[in-house]
């Protein structure tokens, strides 16, 4: 019986088909794989030198796993001081990559006669089984041998964000790898994996905590799965002879969720201590510390601040090792608040009204003409005095303006500040520095606009630790 041909004109159809669909994925795969490391200078750049310590030093260990708080609020020099014979490893990272990847790294590595210190951020991501498949890709460029350490059950999700990854790596190829500045470049680690910067001295956040991010004590801030990921981590690392303990990162005390008392820490306390199958060290009441320790967050410490939480957490752990020992460090002063915005343009200044607060002005409302007007700068004084801030609903349902510039005097953007504003298209930053602005993930909440900054610091704020989340709506702002 003779073979049925396919027709030369649909066989070559379908040969071009197969080439049309496998040469892009070749293409996404060279440039993910195949190009230099673009990443390296980054925060998350750091992530591989974590691992190769984590990797290389020698046991004992006390390994502090967690987000990014745990390089700002750890100094494992002092740890090591005061703890002799332990050696330190702070494996702390970017917390938007998921808690979740830092135990798979954290347990592939995991030894006999290891102490693990478990301190994800009391907010709802860290306390669940989110997981970033773009942002562990950036932590593994140039160390794809990481890749094979997480478990596989996220694999889709890595998968699913490689082609971003891939096209964004390969738009820094040609243009230019990035290089950030300040605190959030991999320079602002020492050799631990601490943060050491000496731009860190102070609380630089407008009245001193974010309002974005309120701090949580109800038990639905952490999920089931996330408490099952717990108690599988410790399961799997005790039994190559290791032990785990569950540590509060420092919260600031401000930054409180409305209405949460000690009753409710209290409670969350025993809630969490009966779902647990491992110990939790000290007492949450003790990592809620006053505002003037942190820096940046709700959750970073300011370097001062740091000194203080480590000799916490080497208390508590003196007494998890049944160590007597006194803990001679001393603490520093706190510093005060640091932030000082400052803003040139004050056209607009009487289309606001204003209300009094502290040694400045809180911009409260619009007048008619301001409420008529589509293009709005926000102003940096008013009466000779500055402005410090804006009422978070001073915009909302506004259906005229169709810009809104903000000076960098104006460190806060509130959640869903421009709800309504079915009008606005741009959103202007002027500050070239973007840790100007105190941002939470809800900025376009009930509105749809664009977000515009100067050009020159258009890749700092790609690659900010804050704005990165709407780098899909970060575009450069032409001169004039």
């Amino acid at each position: 019986m003779k073979r049925k041909r396919t027709p030369r004109p649909l066989a070559a159809a379908c040969g071009l088909l197969a080439l049309c669909l496998v040469l892009p994925l070749a293409l996404l795969a060279l440039f993910g794989f195949a190009l230099p490391p673009q990443y390296g200078e980054t925060f998350l750049g750091e992530m591989k030198y974590k691992m190769e310590r984590l990797r290389s030093t020698q046991g004992p260990r006390i390994i502090v796993v967690g987000g990014s708080s745990v390089p700002f609020a750890l100094k494992s020099e002092l740890v090591e001081e005061q703890l002799p014979g332990w050696q330190v490893v702070d494996f702390g990272m970017y917390a938007s990559m998921g808690t979740v990847v830092m135990l798979d790294w954290a347990q592939a590595e995991a030894r006999e006669g290891d102490l693990f210190v478990l301190a994800p951020e009391q907010s709802s991501q860290t306390l669940s089984t989110f997981f970033s498949g773009e942002e562990v890709w950036q932590a593994a460029d140039g160390a794809f041998d990481l890749l094979p350490l997480i478990d596989p059950g996220r694999y889709e999700q890595l998968l699913a964000a490689f082609p971003a990854f891939a096209g964004k790596k390969l738009g820094y190829a040609l243009t230019g790898a990035p290089e950030p500045e300040g605190v959030y470049a991999r320079s602002s680690f020492n050799a631990y994996g601490d943060i050491d910067y000496p731009g860190r001295g102070a609380n630089i956040l407008p009245g001193g905590y974010n309002p974005n991010d309120p701090i949580s004590f109800d038990p639905s801030v952490i999920t089931e799965d996330f408490i099952d990921a717990l108690n599988g981590f410790a399961r799997a690392v005790t039994a190559k002879g290791a032990r785990v303990v569950y540590h509060f990162s420092p919260m600031n005390a401000a930054a409180l969720a409305p209405g949460t008392g000690s009753a409710d820490v209290d409670a969350y306390y025993d809630y969490l201590d009966s779902a647990l199958l491992f110990p939790i060290l000290g007492d949450p009441h003790d990592c809620l510390l006053e505002s003037g320790w942190f820096y940046d967050s709700n959750f970073h410490l300011n370097d001062s601040g740091a000194t203080v939480f480590t000799k916490l957490l080497i208390e508590d752990l003196k007494v998890y090792l049944e160590d007597t020992s006194p803990t001679g460090i001393s603490l520093p002063a706190m510093p005060g608040l640091a932030f000082s915005g400052t803003a040139a343009d004050n056209s607009d200044a009487d289309l606001f009204t204003y209300r009094r607060e502290g040694d400045g002005w809180v911009v409260d409302g619009l007048t008619d003409a301001g409420r008529a007007a589509r293009r709005l700068v926000l102003p940096g004084a008013w009466q000779g005095e500055p402005v410090t801030g804006v009422s978070p609903t001073l915009f909302a349902g506004n259906t005229t303006v169709e810009e809104v510039v903000v000076q960098p005097n104006i460190g806060l953007l509130y959640d869903g500040m421009f709800s309504g504003c079915t009008a606005l298209t741009a959103l202007t930053l002027t500050g070239a520095d973007p840790a100007a602005y105190t941002v939470g993930d809800g900025l376009r909440n009930g509105a749809d606009f664009l977000i515009y900054v100067p050009t020159e610091a258009l890749d700092q704020y790609l690659r900010s630790y804050f704005w990165q989340e709407y780098d899909s709506w970060i575009l450069p702002r032409e001169s004039g």
